[in-house]
């Protein structure tokens, strides 16, 4: 059972490293305005919506894993 605590864990801190990630990413990407800077707003377009994408599979896996930690306890 404590393995699966820790396991919890180490994923949550895989989503809070993700949430990070994606903040400096809207930094990069508000300081990109300029017209000739377009190539590099749609790369990190790109990399936020895999990221977001990453983060929904995360939470149903933590969520799994709550579950089921809930029901062995």
């Amino acid at each position: 059972m404590d393995e699966l605590y820790v396991i919890m864990r180490e994923l949550l801190e895989v989503e809070y490293d993700q949430k990070a990630l994606l903040r400096v990413l809207e930094t990069l990407e508000s300081a990109c305005e300029e017209p000739e800077q377009e190539e590099v707003r749609l790369i990190v377009h790109h990399i936020k919506g895999s990221i977001k994408e990453s983060q929904a599979g995360l939470r149903a896996v933590i969520s799994r894993l709550d579950s089921y930690t809930a029901k062995a306890a």
